[in-house]
């Protein structure tokens, strides 16, 4: 199964300007935390912790935020030419409102963040989707940003034909910081376009 954008991944690379690829690539001095990324099943009996790798984030204002997490190292992320080649799981989380006291609700049942999950499969994809509440800590724009994510839900919004659902609908729960990193953030979001675009193109017709 070849990445939609043709020739291959080394595209993007080449489409980022390149101090910033090689102060994201060369990457171990970038300092992230993420603690108890959590997809539990609600009625499969199934957990999923990614033992995270990458992270970056971008930020068009000072009130919402595009976070990426990954357990695949940047490295093979950046240099895959096709989702064969992958295996792992790449979580986009989208503050898209700032809570904020007597202005927007602040309780676990609001939803402050939209979360999405690609599970690659060395071919397959499940793509995951749903809401939750975002505690941020810190703003849009420094150096660091993150904060505590709970209420959340997901369910499979669409797969390629051999995707085996071991999730079902399963709730979500983070504690996450992640680096202002344009490069890294435009490397996983590319792939997690992709990624959604295929799963939702070869979905059996009665997930569409």
């Amino acid at each position: 199964m070849m990445l939609l954008n043709p020739p291959n991944l080394r595209t993007l690379v080449l489409l980022i300007p390149l101090l910033a690829i090689s102060a994201t690539l060369g990457g171990c001095g970038r300092v992230f935390t993420a603690s108890g990324l959590r997809f539990e099943s609600i009625d499969q009996h199934v957990v999923l912790t990614p033992a995270l790798a990458s992270a970056g984030y971008r930020a068009p204002d000072t009130s919402t935020a595009e976070m990426f997490v990954s357990d695949i190292p940047l490295r093979e992320l950046a240099r895959a030419e096709s989702f064969e080649d992958l295996s792992g799981t790449i979580v986009r989380i989208h503050l898209f409102i700032r809570p904020k006291p007597g202005k927007t609700p602040i309780q676990s049942t609001a939803s402050t963040a939209t979360i999405q999950a690609a599970i690659l499969a060395r071919g397959e994809v499940g793509l995951y989707g749903g809401g939750a509440f975002m505690l941020p800590s810190g703003t849009p724009g420094d150096d660091s940003f993150g904060g505590s994510i709970r209420g959340g839900s997901v369910r499979l919004l669409a797969a390629t034909p051999g995707f085996a659902d071991r999730l079902g609908a399963a709730r979500f729960t983070a504690g996450i910081s992640t680096p202002h990193d344009e490069a890294a953030a435009a490397i996983m979001a590319h792939l997690f376009e992709q990624a959604s675009q295929i799963a939702r193109d070869e979905a059996p017709a009665s997930e569409h």
